[in-house]
């Protein structure tokens, strides 16, 4: 049997559980419905240092967060979001740039399609705690952290 000295098998190991954290790891890809449609008052971001709220067609305990690109910005920019473990999260998109949002939860993570012009909407549940960045796949820029307790 082939022993590799401690530190080689430390750095191996690290450096495995590196990439795997910062590895893209959404395969699963779900569009939003077309026939759902973001009214012009909620395709505002969510403001650094306010709560989401629920949307009037989504569920009471909801966490909505409402997403604009534009110009090769986000909104919000990377606040923190609380969810409670098991709660719905909601994402209404308005962009003026084809690009994809991704929510790197656990599992295969959750992938939304957004077309420019066109508003998006997409949910996931907040199954495990822990902390999950949702990022412009093309700008590659973080919009939010959920924080799921």
């Amino acid at each position: 049997m082939l022993r590799l000295p401690r530190p080689l098998v430390l750095l191996v190991t690290a450096a495995g559980l590196t990439w795997a954290l910062v590895g893209c790891t959404s395969s699963a890809s779900v569009t939003a419905d077309p026939s759902t449609s973001v009214s012009p008052s909620s395709s505002a971001a969510t403001s650094a240092g306010s709560s989401p709220t629920a949307g009037p067609s989504a569920d009471a305990t909801a966490v909505t967060i409402d997403i604009t690109i534009k110009d090769g910005q986000v909104q919000p920019n990377g606040e923190k979001i609380n969810v409670t473990k098991g709660q719905t999260v909601v994402l209404n998109v308005t962009s003026d740039a084809d690009d994809e949002i991704h929510a790197h939860t656990s599992g295969d993570g959750y992938e939304l399609e957004v077309t420019a012009g066109k508003p998006a909407r997409g949910q996931l549940v907040a199954a495990d705690t822990g902390s999950y960045e949702v990022e412009s796949h093309h700008l590659k820029k973080i919009i939010a952290i959920l924080v799921v307790r």
